[in-house]
C-alpha cells in the first residue's frame, strides 16, 4: 500500500502567514491507520532554480553571499525562485545568472530536480547547467544582494566541498549533479 493512501485531508489548507519568499500553511489530516489527527504545518513557495554555469576554460561560476541564516558569507552558486514571468526553469536560470553576475551563456539545460525539504515543503530546486558562460555586462542584483563572483576549476570546488567551504545543502545537490552529468559525457 502506498503510504500517501493512509493519510486523509480532513479540511482544505489554510494559510496562517505570508512572507515575500513563503506561506506558512496548516492542513488538518486524519491518519486512516491509526485515526489519529494532526495540523500538518508546510511552507508554500515558489519552485527554485540552480545554475551550474560553466566557462569555455570549464570553470564553474561561484558566488559568494551573506546568508542571515547561518549569520556568515556562503560561497554557493547563482540562483532563486523561478518567477511567475519565467516560461520555464531554464529562463529562470539564465535570467538569475545575468542579474546575479552579470555572466550569460548558451545551452541551458535541465540536470537534476529535488524536493528540497518534502516533510514541509512542496516546490521543487531545478538545476540548470549553462555552457560557454561569459562575462556580458555589470550584475543587476536586487536592492537586497551584495554578491561577489569567483570562477573555480572542479578540482578547487571539490577542495571546497571535502574542507567545508561550500556547505548550503541545495548547492552541494547542484554540484552532484554537475558532476554526475560530467561523467556521464
Amino acid at each position: 500500500m502506498n503510504t500517501a493512501d493512509q493519510w486523509k485531508s480532513l479540511s482544505s489548507k489554510k494559510e496562517i502567514f505570508r512572507t515575500k519568499i513563503f506561506a506558512i500553511c496548516s492542513e488538518p489530516f486524519q491518519c486512516t491507520r491509526t485515526g489519529a489527527e494532526i495540523d500538518f504545518i508546510t511552507l508554500s513557495s515558489y519552485n527554485w532554480v540552480n545554475v551550474i554555469a560553466r566557462t569555455t576554460e570549464g570553470k564553474i561560476l561561484l558566488i559568494r553571499q551573506f546568508r542571515p541564516g547561518t549569520m556568515q558569507e556562503e560561497i554557493e552558486i547563482p540562483g532563486g525562485c523561478i518567477d511567475p514571468a519565467d516560461t520555464s526553469p531554464e529562463h529562470a536560470a539564465a535570467r538569475e545568472l545575468l542579474e546575479e553576475t552579470g555572466y550569460a551563456g548558451e545551452n541551458a539545460r535541465i540536470i537534476g530536480k529535488v524536493a528540497p525539504n518534502p516533510a514541509i515543503q512542496g516546490n521543487f530546486c531545478f538545476t540548470v547547467l549553462i555552457d560557454n558562460v561569459k562575462k556580458v555586462s555589470e550584475p543587476l542584483m536586487e536592492d537586497t544582494e551584495c554578491i561577489e563572483t569567483d570562477e573555480a576549476s572542479e578540482e578547487e570546488v571539490r577542495s571546497m566541498i571535502v574542507s567545508g567551504k561550500i556547505r548550503h545543502g541545495l548547492v552541494l545537490n547542484a554540484l552532484f549533479f554537475s558532476f554526475m552529468n560530467r561523467s556521464c559525457l
